[in-house]
């Protein structure tokens, strides 16, 4: 059985099975395992991840740490931006709308800014 859990913004996942990963030691999730989400697919765009963390958030590589997974919604508070604030500012700097992603997943937003620049 596998579930997951959100914690304040940090995904845990939570297996019936012993994981290798490491094992929480405080909190509502003491004693589990912890397991990243892939960064396959986020690598592969490691150029447009690199470029749109520094424009939108002004994080250098190295300053950050993004998977699969992530979302816009895990950056609300960086530079005391909002959510509707992130928005606009994609608009601004790439002019892009990606407000009918609700997730607000990274990893769609460079696939999006992928095949734009591919066409």
């Amino acid at each position: 059985m596998l579930k997951i859990d959100d914690d304040d913004g940090i995904v845990v996942i939570v297996a019936a099975r012993r994981t290798t990963g490491p094992v929480l030691r405080k909190g509502p999730f003491k004693g589990k395992h912890v397991e990243l989400a892939s960064t396959a697919s986020i690598e592969r765009l490691e150029n447009i991840a690199d470029d749109f963390m520094l424009k939108i958030f002004g994080l250098e590589p190295g300053e950050y740490l993004i998977t699969d997974l992530s979302s816009l919604h895990d950056f609300v508070g960086v530079e005391d931006l909002e959510f509707v604030d992130i928005l606009a500012r994609i608009r601004d700097v790439y002019h892009l709308d990606v407000a009918d992603l609700p997730s607000g997943n990274l990893l769609e937003i460079f696939e999006r800014l992928h095949e734009r620049a591919a066409n």
